[in-house]
């Protein structure tokens, strides 16, 4: 489900956003700062049992009162924000958030949640039982803030290089998306023992593949990429990144070699980059040597860069 207001006549705005959705669906009510106009953005999609949200609101208090509680909803909210701040209240402990920064709620306490400035947020909402067995301790976790250790900042990376999966699908794979993201937070919380090792063989390994094939892409043409190099930004060993890499049936070199040559292939097909030479192509794709780059070039295409570019421009004379 999608509701933007923008849509609507500022009016209308905040009452529709307030009494038509927010207190329906999120289950919380809202009261508009009222220092600048408001706006509202609310994109709820499911991945099996957990709720995934991503919220956008100008200042504004958000409440869960014991009015809300009578819903019986007695799920556990994670919140990682993406920009903007507020302060959160739960039982007896208050937190400052901020971007990059996450807080744990528990619907079966009351809570306000005061947004300061124009703000962005993911929600995660996940049913208590699905949680509670992997992190015993998230209870008494109600109101506190996760920031800044690795378990969250792989948690809040992972939804957001995975915020273009179609959830509208019933399909296994969204299931297992869901399932990654309680064992995320699960690690976030400190998951221990058996706990600890059934979330790492899950959605941690699934969230550490999508990092490293993130990494890979951004630093492709980077000569000097390698499983090593990757290692060092994941807090693993260059055993793991070779490990991971080895279950999409593709080593760590192999990966990368495809990733480069694709990003050639692109390049010369780009009327953009007709004048520049194979060379400098070459070098942008992330290849050092020109004479490797034509024969893997040639291997994996079955052509040449130098014909696939003059293929490239005669079809462009033509048109």
């Amino acid at each position: 489900m999608f509701f933007t207001t923008d849509a609507l006549p500022e009016r209308d705005r905040f009452p529709a956003f307030c009494e038509e959705m927010f207190r329906r669906i999120v289950g919380c009510d809202i009261q508009e700062d009222g220092s600048v106009p408001f706006r509202g953005i609310l994109d709820i999609r499911r991945a099996a049992e957990v709720s995934v949200a991503n919220i956008a609101v100008t200042p504004a208090d958000i409440i869960r009162n014991a009015r809300h509680q009578s819903d019986g909803s007695d799920d556990i909210v994670v919140q990682l924000w993406q920009q903007g701040a507020a302060h959160v209240t739960q039982g007896r402990r208050e937190s400052p958030v901020k971007a990059h920064e996450g807080v744990i709620l528990d619907n079966t306490n009351t809570g306000r949640l005061c947004v300061a400035d124009t703000s962005r947020f993911w929600v995660l909402t996940i049913p208590r039982v699905r949680i509670a067995g992997l992190a015993p301790n998230v209870v008494r976790l109600a109101g506190t803030k996760l920031a800044g250790g690795f378990s969250f900042r792989l948690l809040f990376s992972y939804l957001e290089r995975t915020r273009a999966i179609d959830l509208t699908v019933d399909d296994p794979v969204i299931r297992l998306f869901g399932d990654h993201l309680v064992d995320l937070v699960a690690f976030a919380l400190g998951a221990q023992g058996e706990a600890r090792e059934h979330v790492e063989q899950g959605g941690v390994r699934a969230a550490r593949l999508t990092k490293v094939l993130h990494d890979i892409e951004n630093r492709i043409a980077d000569p000097a990429l390698s499983a090593a190099a990757v290692a060092v930004q994941l807090g693993v060993t260059p055993r793991y990144i070779h490990l991971l890499l080895e279950e999409t049936g593709r080593t760590f070199s192999r990966h990368v070699l495809e990733r480069r040559l694709a990003r050639a292939m692109e390049l010369l097909r780009d009327p953009r980059h007709y004048g520049r030479r194979i060379a400098d192509i070459a070098l942008d794709a992330g290849f050092a040597d020109l004479s490797y780059f034509n024969r893997a070039f040639r291997l994996q295409f079955g052509d040449t860069p130098s014909s696939v570019r003059a293929s490239v421009a005669l079809g462009g004379k033509r048109r």
